[in-house]
């Protein structure tokens, strides 16, 4: 009775094995082998050959369970039944009676049920998810010998549920293995949630996903905020504009902003006047580069690439000057707002108090929505603040006009030619 015990629980270990080791090649991702394999592991070897064959491993694994699980109906229901009456025997009961046989019988069915699905299916399972590199290499050798053993009958079961997903319209294993962008990021998020990459480390990566999406009109900078020189300006007005500025480069225009010439860098400037050959701004400013607002940011990047430049003039279908674009606009896109020694950082909401906002015109609805204790209504016909702005006027107002709107009093701080830059939003008292 014990030899049949020991085997009855030799198969219900064996089972698992095959469980835990089912799981573990499903979970392990190639890339993990790829690195052990490196450090000169055979067992990482032999354990990347077997998930380069999935389908045929499984088909092992699978044998395996089958195997184990018919065998342990087989014998184990017998052999846990004749325990039971042995106990139920040692209190004075007849071995003969129908009542021990009733029992016997369903009890040694629940601990044979019992045993299987938690010693032989759960925590294996657990152990192949958990531990599933371990397992992998663990589980090589022993798996590949059972393999080359088993293989007439693997070769045969393969064949035969190929042909059946086949007729039924299921791609096999191996044919849809490449994630979507949606499936990666989500990837992403649950990595970060779990603690596996850190929350800068997620934002860059799917900065990466959405750069292909994005076009220049998006991040250039608009015509209205653009420090230019006027090709007719005088020597020391230019040298005074490009040191208020501050700006290693800045665009120059004959007549107005729609008409761009060249662009100057602060550099060539600073060399014609320390080495005193500077004559008229023509002769140190370079020929500019124009893209269009539509063009993807992807593409301006290969293109600045390809023409060594870090700016351009972006111009609408009309062909006048919507803005200009830099290569720290479009590197921002990636890895967030870059401050250099000569940027003020300015947040687009500044609470004076519980009840008074300064707020950056030039800022999204959205954002400011983020900090506002009143959010300012989303429309489609403006996404800053100053369409908002110039949306609820039906104009665009003169610095001090006041509109109250909106759970707020509006009040225009400073405006420039084209636009509003900064307003005060009061919450108004509730009637």
């Amino acid at each position: 009775m014990l030899i049949e015990l020991l085997f009855t629980f030799l198969l219900v270990i064996l089972n698992g094995f095959f469980v835990a080791a089912e799981f573990a090649m499903v979970k392990v991702r190639p890339s993990q082998l790829d690195i052990k394999i490196q450090t000169g592991s055979g067992r990482a070897k032999l354990a990347k050959f077997l998930s380069e064959n999935m389908d045929s491993y499984l088909s092992s694994t699978q044998l395996g369970i089958t195997l184990s699980s018919l065998g342990l109906g087989w014998i184990g229901e017998e052999v846990f039944a004749h325990a039971v009456s042995a106990v139920f025997m040692k209190f004075g009961a007849s071995p003969s009676g129908w009542a021990v046989h009733s029992i016997s019988i369903p009890m040694a069915f629940a601990i044979l049920t019992f045993l299987h699905i938690t010693l032989g299916e759960q925590i294996p399972k657990m152990i192949g998810i958990k531990h599933s590199m371990s397992v992998v290499l663990l589980f090589a050798y022993p798996m590949r010998i059972f393999y080359f053993i088993c293989a007439p009958f693997i070769g045969m079961l393969r064949f035969t549920s190929n042909t059946i997903l086949k007729l039924i319209g299921v791609k096999k294993h191996g044919d849809e293995e490449v994630h979507t962008e949606e499936e990666l990021r989500l990837i992403l998020t649950e990595s970060e949630e779990g603690g596996a990459i850190k929350p800068s480390e997620n934002e860059l990566i799917q900065n990466v996903f959405d750069f292909d999406d994005r076009v220049v009109k998006q991040i250039m900078v608009p015509q209205n905020r653009i420090s230019a020189i006027d090709v007719e300006r005088g020597r020391d007005q230019i040298t005074k504009l490009v040191i208020d500025e501050g700006f290693s480069r800045l665009p120059v225009y004959l007549g107005d902003i729609d008409n761009i010439v060249g662009i100057v860098h602060s550099k060539d400037l600073l060399k014609a006047l320390i080495e005193n050959r500077y004559r008229s701004i023509k002769e140190i400013m370079r020929p500019p580069h124009f893209v269009p607002e539509s063009m993807k940011i992807n593409e301006l990047l290969r293109d600045f690439q390809k023409h060594h430049i870090q700016m351009a003039i972006v111009t609408n279908e009309f062909g006048a000057t919507a803005g200009l674009i830099t290569m720290e606009d479009i590197i921002e896109e990636l890895v967030g707002e870059i401050q250099d020694e000569h940027d003020e950082e300015k947040p687009n909401v500044e609470k004076k108090s519980e009840s008074e906002f300064l707020v950056n015109a030039q800022a999204t609805v959205a954002d400011v929505n983020e900090i506002l204790p009143i959010a300012l209504p989303i429309n489609p016909h403006y996404e800053t603040v100053s369409g908002y702005v110039n949306y609820v006027f039906e104009r665009i107002p003169a610095t001090n006009d006041i509109k109250k709107i909106d759970g707020y009093e509006v009040v225009i701080l400073k405006r420039n030619r084209q636009s509003v830059e900064s307003i005060k939003l009061k919450v108004l008292e509730a009637a």
